[in-house]
């Protein structure tokens, strides 16, 4: 009788092992298949809440074009990073559109804007659009108060006046359009 349990535990032990190699061949498979899905990401939206809620970084300025010169340098600042040259490098017409329809969304993004706070998702869905377009929000003859109004404390100045303008309704169709007008 002992043999014979022996024997079955042998058994088991061997169809258990078996089985357990054609698990782990079956879990690196599906490993591998998740892994190309995050590196090679088609989705704007995907890559968008990649960059925006799960990577973040830091703006340091860049959040601004400069209408005189663009150009992307290698730093290590949100816009200048390769993820963004992805993501920038998907058809304009439909970036526009998505990045539009993030006006609205208040929610914070691990993205900072030194030296003040973190980014709304509305107001990195402006400053991609600033970069898509080459033209920052103030440019636009219909905000152009803003482009020289002086700084005057934390909470009185470009970032927050932007937030401002995104949380009237009126004032975010209005800035929606201009940027749609630049695809023409």
């Amino acid at each position: 009788m002992k043999h014979a349990l022996n024997i079955l535990l042998l058994i088991l032990t061997l169809i258990s092992c078996k089985n357990q190699s054609g698990l782990k061949t079956e879990i690196a498979q599906i490993q591998k298949t998740e892994l190309k899905k995050i590196t090679q990401t088609d989705s704007i939206s995907e890559l968008w809440n990649i960059l925006v809620f799960e990577k973040g970084g830091c703006l340091g300025g860049e959040q601004y074009v400069n209408e005189t010169e663009f150009k992307r340098e290698e730093k290590p600042l949100v816009f200048s990073e390769t993820e963004w040259k992805k993501f920038s490098d998907n058809d304009k017409r439909k970036l526009t559109e998505f990045l539009i329809n993030k006006l609205s969304d208040t929610t914070r993004t691990k993205v900072h804007t030194c030296p003040f706070f973190g980014a709304t998702n509305g107001e990195m869905a402006v400053y991609s659009l600033q970069h898509l377009h080459k033209k920052n929000w103030f440019d636009f003859s219909e905000f152009k108060e803003y482009k020289d109004k002086e700084y005057k404390s934390a909470t009185e100045q470009p970032q927050m006046w932007l937030q401002n303008i995104l949380n009237k309704e009126i004032d975010r169709k209005k800035l929606a359009e201009l940027f749609k007008k630049e695809l023409k």
